[in-house]
């Protein structure tokens, strides 16, 4: 979608206890206000204005704007796709009003993320790889309507959110906000409440108030450094197809419920093929990672690399195999 963003629904400050109430929290308990002044110190000076356009006989026209922010070091700034599109002409505003020309580094479509590059070394905002949490507080930083590095908070609203309006990237189990979006934040970071990167505010269900989603760390780490790397996002290549596992596959499989992906198909001289897949076979693992339905499968091919063994588990009949796969590169 040309999904914009901010985020509101602030954090309420935990009521008073009563007086029976002990005198402190126990100390696994999560701490209820997180300091976010702290995260917009810290995360402001890495979020940039993005702003695409075109020089014409009257000097620069913007044409889309919304968000980014410095990736690494090097100078790698990330955004969403949409905000970039087919705009010869780039330039990223920081918190302190200086303003640089981009260079255009890759963007790739279905993932709806692009990567520029200035030629100065700017702060880059710390990664949170670790789990995430229903209820987790967090922070956006954007441009809503224009209102440059506005903050707004929140809490994680839920987790593995597949099923996404038209128009919104592909492939990723999206993380669900309560946060409020407008015009501006698309491609903005979602801070936990340390200030450290855990996805990208990216898409919004339409006519709705507060539900919106980011697309988490790791498909971002994925595409991005392979949009540096090689100019473009390289997908991985398997060369089978996929429906959902009937009630009667899952029983003569010895499921004791529907749950994997039944293959429908096989292309000849494919991945798929040489590894010995056949139609009926129900997927129910992949590189590890448990097949709970088809939804997650075109991204786990995709960010595979091209030239790495995969090992599969499937069922065929009661029998199960194990399987190398080697994917490919999609074209």
């Amino acid at each position: 979608m040309s999904a914009l963003l901010t985020l509101a629904a602030l954090l309420s400050p935990p009521a008073s206890a009563p007086a029976s109430a002990p005198a402190s929290a126990p100390a696994s308990a999560p701490a209820l206000c997180p300091d976010f002044a702290a995260v917009y110190d810290l995360a402001s000076p890495s979020v940039l204005r993005v702003v695409a356009g075109r020089v014409g006989p009257q000097g620069f026209t913007p044409e889309r704007t919304g968000a980014g922010f410095v990736w690494d070091e090097r100078g790698h700034i990330v955004t969403n796709d949409h905000i970039i599109g087919d705009a010869p002409e780039l330039r990223v505003r920081t918190l302190g009003g200086a303003v640089y020309r981009a260079t255009l580094i890759g963007q790739d479509g279905p993932t709806d993320l692009a990567v520029l590059k200035v030629a100065r070394p700017l702060p880059a905002l710390a990664h949170q790889r670790g789990a995430l949490r229903v209820g987790q507080p967090i922070a956006a930083i954007g441009h809503p309507f224009g209102l440059a590095h506005a903050l707004s908070v929140g809490v994680i609203s839920g987790l593995g959110r597949r099923e996404l309006p038209r128009g919104a990237p592909q492939y990723a189990e999206f993380i669900q906000t309560n946060l409020t979006m407008n015009p501006g934040n698309s491609g903005g970071p979602l801070l936990d409440a340390q200030g450290q990167v855990i996805g990208m505010n990216t898409a919004i269900l339409a006519h709705a108030q507060g539900v919106a989603f980011a697309i988490p760390l790791e498909m971002l780490e994925v595409v991005t450094e392979g949009l540096i790397e090689h100019g473009r996002f390289v997908r991985g290549f398997a060369g089978f197809f996929v429906k959902p596992v009937s009630h009667a596959a899952a029983k003569e499989a010895g499921l004791r419920r529907p749950r994997g992906a039944q293959i429908r198909g096989v292309l000849t001289h494919s991945p798929a093929s040489a590894a010995g897949l056949s139609p009926g076979d129900i997927l129910l693992r992949f590189d590890g990672v448990v097949v709970e339905d088809k939804a997650l499968l075109p991204w786990l091919i995709a960010a595979a690399r091209p030239g790495q063994v995969v090992r599969l588990l499937v069922a065929r009949g009661a029998a199960r195999l194990e399987l190398d796969l080697t994917i490919g590169a999609a074209q």
